[in-house]
């Protein structure tokens, strides 16, 4: 089984060389190591598996031009989660049905009857159906993803909603069952089913209204996390307005999500603008928990200004559960395998920085740890970093000592009249830890995502700079501040250039 596995992943490889739409990933603001598509739109991810020895992403795509439309599922592999492969679309839009969001499931024992190996099973696709309304619908995959059978019987659950969406399907051991959560969006609340087969399902439960409702819910989540005291907890998500991603913990028995350890709480994954629709990747081999979303805001998404392409994916992030004063909460660090990208390394010890800025590095593609400790007596009002910073352009990533704020504000970040909605300041409290504020940065020409007190806190952000203008700074307003540890390194492509002229 091995042996196959690796003949057909160098199959796929070498088909997708053959067969995928020419890049150029040179155009102005084009992401370096975040992935985007070849060109054209993109948003959601979808489908996130691990299977026949790669990692699939499948995403919103429309095949047709960078507007949105005519949603199919685009399709890219990769060995290390860092340096993808673009594949030809997986499954296309088809007669006046567009595949919407949905996931990926590992059918081993053949539940549904689909798969011709009995060794690996096969891929179930569970997704959304567009039309004038929306419902449930599977497809299924022998060939690693590469194409996908619509099942002739779709759809599979269909309750005549125009808002009823994006699927997330998982096995559920303990009673040897699928378990999907789907959103019923405009009313505030996830549902849950169980089945058998993947093809016929029973209802299960309602959960909502809850949390934040300033806006339609969608693309929920739901999985087990061991916590650091060793204990299993339940993890729920959904998007929140096409802004925000709302999370809460507790308790599932198979039929009941129960909202134990975050009642009354309104608590988001990412507090940037541009961290929506986000999804975890099945069959992951290390047994993480991976997460990546869309990098962009509903509000703009549609007027990115960029050619060719549109849209871009986060950096990945394994999620973990962590036991804090104020009770148990998701910390979030980008997945270690991008340290592969690093190069060219600073490192710097105890700088004072009394109310004064120190130039670190001209750079569009960067990544910074700075660990700052807050002196008793005189410290700064602010500190933090200043990036692609020109005459007229600056995006600052701020703490403020007093009221304890860590922030990104991206106000003169360079292009940003082309959406009243894009120049913002995002922020959040965050409370210093034995004194220091530890902040994690990466840079991507377009981008700055911000992890703060080993992933307490994150803020993620797009940015349309002058590239020419790229001073990094670090700096403290105010009073005094010691940088205690400071390490740099540039980040390289994850295009190769076999990829480009592929």
């Amino acid at each position: 089984m091995f042996w196959f596995l690796f003949v057909f992943s160098l199959f796929i490889i070498n088909f997708a060389r053959s067969e995928a739409s020419e890049p150029t990933y040179h155009e102005l603001y084009r992401p370096g190591y975040h992935f985007s598509p070849p060109k054209n739109w993109l948003n959601d991810p979808n489908g996130l598996v691990y299977f026949g020895g790669v990692y699939h992403l499948f995403y919103q795509y429309n095949p047709y031009g960078t507007d949105w439309g005519h949603m199919s599922w685009g399709h890219a592999i990769s060995a290390d989660l860092v340096h993808w492969k673009n594949l030809p679309i997986a499954m296309l839009e088809y007669g006046d049905v567009m595949i919407f969001s949905g996931c990926n499931v590992i059918d081993k024992n053949n539940t549904s009857g689909f798969c011709a190996s009995k060794e690996l099973g096969c891929l179930v696709a569970v997704y959304t159906q567009q039309t004038d309304r929306e419902a449930q619908a599977i497809a299924y995959s022998n060939d690693l993803g590469l194409t996908y059978t619509q099942y002739p019987k779709n759809p599979i659950i269909d309750l005549d909603l125009k808002d009823f969406r994006d699927p997330k399907v998982f096995w559920y051991e303990e009673q040897q069952k699928w378990v999907m959560v789907v959103a019923l969006s405009a009313v505030f609340k996830l549902q849950f089913y169980s089945s058998a087969d993947l093809k016929n399902w029973t209802f299960l439960s309602d959960f909502g209204p809850d949390g934040s409702t300033i806006g339609a819910w969608e693309d929920p989540d739901l999985f087990s996390l061991t916590d650091d005291e060793g204990n299993q907890r339940w993890v729920l998500y959904h998007a929140v307005d096409n802004e925000y991603v709302e999370y809460y913990i507790g308790d599932f028995d198979g039929k009941n999500f129960v909202n134990s350890e975050t009642r009354g709480e309104t608590l988001f994954i990412d507090y940037g603008r541009d961290f929506i629709e986000a999804a975890t990747w099945n069959n992951e081999p290390k047994g993480r928990r991976l997460i990546i979303a869309y990098l962009a805001d509903g509000k703009y998404g549609a007027v990115l200004p960029t050619q060719v392409w549109r849209g871009q994916m986060t950096l990945i992030r394994e999620l973990k559960l962590r036991k804090f004063a104020e009770g148990f909460r998701l910390i979030q660090q980008p997945i270690k395998e991008l340290e592969g990208l690093r190069y060219s390394p600073q490192h710097d010890e105890n700088i004072e920085l009394n109310n004064k800025s120190m130039n670190l590095a001209k750079a569009n593609q960067m990544e910074i740890i700075a660990e700052f400790m807050i002196p008793e007596n005189g410290p700064a009002n602010e500190f933090g970093f200043k990036i692609f910073v020109g005459e007229d352009q600056s995006t600052l990533i701020t703490y403020k000592v007093d009221s304890q704020l860590l922030l990104v504000d991206r106000t003169q970040s360079g292009l940003i009249d082309w959406s009243s909605d894009f120049p913002c300041i995002s922020s959040h409290d965050l409370a210093p830890e034995n004194g220091t504020i530890q902040l994690r940065i990466f840079i991507d020409q377009s981008s700055v995502e911000v992890f703060a007190n080993d992933g307490k806190l994150a803020i993620t952000n797009l940015i349309y700079p002058d590239p020419t203008k790229n001073q990094i700074l670090v700096y403290a307003e105010g009073g005094l501040v010691t940088v205690k540890t400071l390490d740099t390194w540039l980040l390289q492509d994850i295009w190769s250039k076999q990829e480009i002229e592929s």
